[in-house]
């Protein structure tokens, strides 16, 4: 299992997860919400790429309020597809 620090940077206030892989992606659970909203803790995992038996994980790279997800449950995306984005604290 490849497990790296998924973030990407822009000069926007956001960061953006990308796929480490290519395979079928996997939404964890959430772990905890605060004003409605998903709330990561920095390197909580938080979406799976399967690829056969082996997967890869996607860790939020720093604590934040996850903004959405940018694919859907069960979906085959490629290696460097932005997933999701989050807004660091």
């Amino acid at each position: 299992m490849i497990d790296h620090d998924h973030g990407e940077k822009s000069h926007l206030p956001i960061t953006l997860l990308v796929s480490p892989s290519a395979g079928k992606l996997r939404i964890l659970p959430p772990q905890a919400f605060q004003r409605g909203a998903e709330w990561l803790e920095k390197d909580q995992p938080v979406m799976r790429i399967e690829r056969g038996l082996d997967a890869d994980l996607i860790r939020s790279p720093a604590r934040g309020r996850l903004g959405g997800v940018l694919g859907r449950e069960g979906e085959i995306v490629k290696a460097g597809q932005a997933v999701a984005w989050m807004e660091p604290a």
